[in-house]
């Protein structure tokens, strides 16, 4: 083929694509481009690179050449620009827009926390009074497995190892925490009900458990256990549970919209708080591998490490991207 029938050929997608190249560049500065748009830059990229290796190849003129390689130069520059861009702004999702998800959400969250908190502390106040009431909650073999982990003479706290199994330990306690995690978000699609419930069945074995080993006079052993991690892995099952309720109302309360477009909608938006809270417990699950479970640690220290944890973790959800928040009130 020769160049005139080449350049026929191709010229609407060559045009095409430096209007998408023009478009991208200018919703880049607004911070407005579209996933849709960098699939289609991205397609049309490989598009353009195979143009110019053709004209390459087949010794077309240096004017084609070059202006193809103007287009694929650009275009190698607005992918990387999109792909350091979706770094950047899942970067600030974690930094300041997660915590802006949550406090939009705060309703939702504080009829978690309820759901979560007050079955424990029902069956402690129970417990307290009537020890055996464990037995409600727990099976007689579980009891004895408990106290058997978080005995005084075991070399960790929690489970029967060895310090060479904490990689081990680490991925099933990321397993068994976003395990619960995704258990408690997905249940609430059932009108928010089951969300509510699996959060109180929780919120019950975690209170029956500690009281428990409280009473018989583990104490100690347990509160220095649960101090590191409980911050990142209570908060993020309640999260959790936050989020489920809200796909749950949306199906029970969609306002002026369908149930399906109230459910797409508030659906975007748990999905964010659940990524953030997946990421809690995976840290989670990091402390209580590698920090909670030692001995050799001071439980003076562990409590302060915990206080530290528990403060840090109330002042990002209270003041991460603050700022933000301010400006996009007087904007609208």
């Amino acid at each position: 083929m020769n160049q005139s029938a080449f350049e026929r050929m191709r010229e609407d997608i060559w045009v095409s694509f430096a209007v998408e190249l023009d478009s991208f560049e200018k919703a880049a500065v607004q911070r407005e481009s579209s996933n849709t748009s960098r699939v289609k830059i991205m397609q049309d990229f490989e598009t353009i690179s195979r143009d110019l290796a053709i004209s390459k190849a087949r010794g077309y003129s240096i004017e084609l050449i070059e202006r193809l390689n103007e287009l694929v130069t650009r275009g190698h520059y607005v992918i990387h620009t999109s792909q350091t861009n979706r770094i950047a702004k899942v970067r600030e999702f974690f930094v300041a827009g997660f915590a802006r998800e949550v406090r939009l959400a705060r309703y939702f969250v504080l009829i978690a926390t309820i759901s979560f908190v007050l079955p424990g502390i029902i069956i402690g106040a129970m417990m307290h009074h009537t020890p055996r009431y464990v037995y409600s909650v727990l099976s007689p073999a579980d009891v004895q497995n408990l106290e058997r982990m978080y005995d005084d003479s075991q070399n960790r706290i929690g489970r029967e190892r060895t310090s060479s199994s904490d990689i081990y330990m680490f991925g099933f306690y990321v397993f068994n925490n976003v395990q619960i995690g995704l258990r408690v978000f997905a249940t609430g699609l059932v009108f928010c009900v089951a969300s509510i419930l699996v959060l109180g069945y929780n919120g019950l074995v975690i209170s029956a458990v500690i009281n428990h080993l409280i009473l018989i006079g583990s104490s100690t052993t347990i509160l220095s256990f649960v101090a590191g991690h409980s911050a990142f892995e209570l908060t993020a099952i309640v999260l959790s549970g936050a989020a489920g309720i809200m796909l749950g109302y949306a199906l029970i309360h969609p306002g002026e919209l369908s149930r399906r477009e109230a459910l797409r909608q508030t659906g975007l938006k748990s999905v964010k708080i659940m990524a953030g809270a997946v990421l809690m417990l995976i840290v989670a699950a990091f402390i209580e591998a590698f920090w909670s479970s030692i001995r050799v640690v001071p439980s003076e220290i562990k409590y302060l490490v915990g206080g530290i944890l528990w403060i840090f973790t109330f002042s990002y959800f209270l003041f991460a991207g603050k700022n933000a928040d301010r400006s996009i009130t007087h904007s609208s």
